[in-house]
């Protein structure tokens, strides 16, 4: 990504050392090939805070993500022309930590794919351990409103949506960018939730992912 230039004529600038004078320079994030890691956890902010009322309340919109999760578009390094990255810079989706409930109270539980080669999904609800669909764990996991038209694209990867999301600049907001914040879709899943009647998801009308994790592709065989 293209990095912000800080001006010391904008008063801005940066100082090298303690006593050194102010310098124009660069500040941006990169992301480089080496410093992928094996497992990838990305929190999702699903609190914010009113600086009006003092409070602080859950973000219930509505969050998409991949299974299947490709950084070399915004990679700074093996991006050229006929350089393959292959699985480096591949990422499989591997868990979902969902919170039901709204700020100050409710329950934790997850989506874990055991066998990461698999498609075979289980919810662990504290004692309690489900044999779920993946449709199952979208349902319960991307949050918001989930009964708009569902429009599904050719991809096996990714999901695509009608509303549209706004453009973002950053390394942080290009990889969030992946993840669809924020946007509207339907309910999907099957009647294996306890709401399957009334609408909503296992998790009922607050459930949605507080962090997921994903797995390297080339790291599985280490990993697993």
């Amino acid at each position: 990504t293209q990095p912000e230039i800080l001006r010391v004529s904008e008063g801005n600038g940066w100082r090298p050392s303690k006593e050194a004078e102010k310098v124009d320079a660069y500040k941006g994030s990169s992301l480089k090939r080496d410093g992928l890691p094996p497992l990838l956890q990305l929190h999702l902010k699903r609190f914010k805070y009113d600086w009006e009322t003092g409070e602080t309340s859950k973000i219930n919109d509505c969050c998409t993500f991949p299974l299947e999760l490709d950084l070399s578009e915004i990679m700074v390094d093996g991006v050229d022309e006929g350089d393959e990255m292959g699985d480096e810079a591949i990422y499989d989706l591997q868990s979902i930590v969902i919170h039901k409930g709204e700020y100050g109270s409710g329950h934790y539980y997850s989506y874990v794919r055991p066998d990461i080669r698999q498609n075979k999904w289980f919810r662990f609800d504290d004692e309690f351990v489900t044999s779920v669909d993946y449709s199952d764990v979208v349902a319960d996991a991307y949050g918001g409103n989930r009964r708009t038209r569902r429009k599904r694209s050719r991809s096996t990867s990714f999901e695509v949506f009608d509303a549209p999301v706004k453009k973002r600049r950053g390394l942080f907001q290009r990889l969030f960018s992946f993840l669809g914040f924020f946007r509207r879709v339907p309910m999907i899943g099957s009647n294996s939730s306890p709401g399957g009647g009334s609408g909503f998801s296992y998790g009922g009308r607050a459930s949605n992912a507080y962090m997921i994790q994903y797995a390297r592709r080339s790291d599985i065989p280490t990993l697993y």
